[in-house]
């Protein structure tokens, strides 16, 4: 795919997630609160809303949700255009065939294939374990040898104290912090929250979550010319940096197997990652400028990648839209075979609700490309314009029944608890209304509804594509797990026997969608 093609996804969801900086969030926070007002006035006509004639729901149960992860999980990632990738996608088509779907559509995407085979940082002549960040620049056959040099966070007051220019720039990486809590706190002073869904009681002031799919100083979705002044990455290669070595500042482990920017723009320098607790020793020796030398090796290649959906038709052409990816960086059993899981389910139960009791058309999107800056998305709405002028409410489910992880020892440690789940939804009366009856029938556990439009001018999810490109209503829920771009993302990470209840969850937001303004016939 040309750069030309990609260009205008990714100056979308750049604009999407930079947003995200404290002027901006004060902007847009004080901007749509009047809007959120008037949208929870007029929802309280919707509350309490019985819908008829009721179907009766057979919802899979946990282990059946689980088996289905599983499966999906049984190479070691679904990278876009891989054969791993290739092989989740047939495994899906499949699965929507056996569900009872009569009609799935794959739709190709062609991409850069991206894959790194061999790669180390070695300082003093010891290693120092590290790993790749997505589409930079291979060694090839040669490795690169050069002063370390440090710059902080890399602003430009770090740059104007030091030169850079053929030495390896070492940076560290933070992340936003959101405190739940406390915007929470605020959010009800001021009449704007939602119908937040806590029945164990588990939030309070001091709840938090740092955003690690939000790199403040490599957000990514940029190129060059574009790049914003504290992207490090690209002040490091306009100031004729060899290289970049990235230190995850606030992942709560020494993990560094974290797979970002995945924007699908190949940049013209290698980096790598590097752990907080191994960075620690790093900096050190940047600040020395020790020599260090570095390994990225891999292959480049033109690939598809495939968004697999399918129609459930109703008595209405106006449409529902349930949506997940697919893909994923490594055995993604949070990110993202739960989601495509929850969207399986629907498959199942809508399925076998007569035509007759389905008021409204049903629209299974499993998208690619997430780890390709939501191309899948994006080009789904692209392309079936005609389609999303009658989706009347996108429900996208990604990450959902993940465990929340804390960390000691340097490690990631398993809680009790499910990991914090927010429900990005757009400020209309009827979304929020569905929400609200929904979460009132079945309780979500830790799961707060939050119009995106307070944040940024999308939902930050891989709902963006969709919201950008058609401008759909949205009910975005997506869980927020420390380990969702690492490693560290397997089966043993999801909280099984929670999985019907998501499930139920996710089965009434659908209901409440079907229903509401049918009339009994």
């Amino acid at each position: 795919m040309s750069d030309n093609n990609q260009k205008p996804v990714i100056v979308k969801r750049l604009e999407t997630i930079a947003q995200l900086d404290p002027f901006h969030i004060i902007f847009r926070f004080i901007k749509s609160i009047f809007k959120i007002w008037h949208s929870k006035i007029v929802a309280r006509s919707f509350l309490n809303f019985s819908f008829y004639p009721k179907p009766k729901f057979k919802i899979p149960n946990s282990s059946e949700i689980f088996s289905w992860i599983s499966e999906l999980c049984a190479t070691p990632h679904r990278r876009p255009g891989t054969p791993e990738g290739h092989r989740g996608e047939q495994w899906i088509e499949n699965k929507l065939k056996e569900l009872g779907l009569k009609e799935i559509n794959k739709d190709s995407i062609p991409i850069i294939e991206w894959s790194a085979e061999n790669w180390s940082l070695k300082v003093n002549n010891s290693e120092i374990p590290s790993f790749y960040v997505v589409n930079t620049r291979f060694t090839e056959n040669n490795s690169i040898e050069a002063p370390l040099v440090f710059v902080g966070k890399g602003k430009s007051k770090n740059f104007k104290k030091v030169d850079v220019r053929d030495k390896i720039v070492v940076a560290e990486v933070p992340f936003p912090y959101m405190p739940v809590g406390i915007l929470l706190k605020i959010l009800k002073i001021l009449g704007i929250a939602l119908y937040i869904s806590d029945p164990e009681n588990k939030l309070n002031i001091k709840s938090g979550q740092y955003l690690n799919f939000v790199r403040k100083n490599f957000i990514g979705g940029t190129a060059s010319k574009n790049a914003p002044k504290n992207d490090v990455y690209w002040q490091s290669y306009k100031r004729g940096a060899k290289a970049v070595l990235l230190i995850l500042k606030d992942q709560p482990s020494n993990s560094n197997s974290h797979y970002g920017p995945y924007d699908g723009i190949m940049k013209p320098i290698p980096a790598l990652w590097i752990g907080k607790y191994d960075g620690i020793k790093l900096k050190e020796y940047a600040k020395k400028n020790v020599n260090a030398r570095i390994i990225l090796e891999g292959k480049k290649r033109p690939s598809v990648m495939h968004n697999i959906w399918g129609i459930l038709p109703g008595k209405s052409d106006e449409i529902i839209m349930i949506t997940s990816h697919h893909d994923s960086p490594f055995k993604g059993a949070v990110e993202d075979a739960s989601g495509v899981a929850q969207v399986l389910a629907q498959i199942k139960i809508w399925s076998q609700i007569p035509l007759e009791l389905r008021k409204k058309t049903l629209l299974f999107v499993i998208s690619a490309g997430h780890f390709y800056g939501s191309l899948g998305a994006h080009m789904f709405a692209r392309n079936h314009p005609e389609i999303m002028k009658k989706v009347k409410l996108l429900i996208t489910l990604e990450h959902l029944g993940g465990i929340e992880v804390v960390e000691k020892n340097k490690q990631y440690t398993k809680t009790k608890n499910l990991a914090l789940t927010v429900m990005f939804t757009s400020a209309e009366p009827l979304t929020i209304a569905i929400i609200t009856n929904a979460l009132k029938k079945k309780p979500a556990k830790l799961t707060i509804p939050l119009p995106y439009e307070l944040l940024s001018p999308a939902p930050t999810s891989d709902a963006a594509g969709y919201v950008i490109e058609a401008g759909v209503p949205v009910i975005s829920w997506i869980g927020c797990p420390y380990y969702l771009l690492d490693e560290y993302d397997t089966t043993e990470m999801i909280k099984k026997n929670e999985l019907k209840p998501i499930c139920e969850t996710v089965t009434e937001l659908v209901a409440q969608a079907i229903y509401f303004n049918s009339k009994i016939e």
